[in-house]
């Protein structure tokens, strides 16, 4: 299968390729389909954790917030009471902020994971389609073979010169 590298625009340009049927088409056909639906869900993963990102900022200022208020209203002498529920809900925002982050390192671990499948079909899909001009490139080859083996016979039977023929004797 030793076929001269050239592009897949070039390989059988000057061939009509019609006539070509590519026997693991359909397995191609299924690769790309699996590959399409593993990008999609990476998309949603992606959307997903930058949802969850955006709630852990929105904890995470909402707590810094409300601890510089809390440390502000401790200067101007705060009832002991309100004090003690302004710490019960810092504590609930950084409690809350920690099941983000375990959830966020969770959903971290998906996409990747996601990320290698499509790594993966990717390379199977390259593959496919690599083999699949190599294919390609070898029918041009032999359509090219046919067509100067055929113009050959035609100009020596123009010429009018004879074709060595071994002659059957009676």
């Amino acid at each position: 299968m030793n076929v001269t590298a050239s592009t897949p625009s070039t390989a059988a340009r000057d061939v009509d390729t019609r006539g070509f049927s590519y026997p693991l088409e359909p397995v191609r056909q299924r690769q790309q389909w699996q590959l399409d639906r593993c990008l999609a869900a990476l998309g949603r993963a992606q959307t997903l954790l930058d949802q969850t990102e955006a709630q852990l900022k929105q904890l995470r200022d909402n707590h810094d917030g409300q601890a510089r208020a809390l440390s502000e209203a401790t200067l101007r002498r705060l009832d002991p009471g309100a004090h003690r529920r302004a710490l019960g809900y810092l504590t609930h925002l950084r409690e809350r902020s920690k099941e983000v982050e375990t959830l966020r390192d969770t959903q971290r671990l998906a996409r990747d994971e996601l990320r290698r499948e499509c790594t993966e079909r990717r390379l199977r899909l390259d593959g496919l389609d690599r083999h699949k001009e190599d294919a390609l490139a070898e029918y041009a080859h032999e359509v090219r073979q046919r067509n100067a083996n055929e113009q050959d016979r035609d100009w020596l039977a123009r010429r009018g010169t004879p074709v060595a023929v071994k002659e059957q004797q009676p």
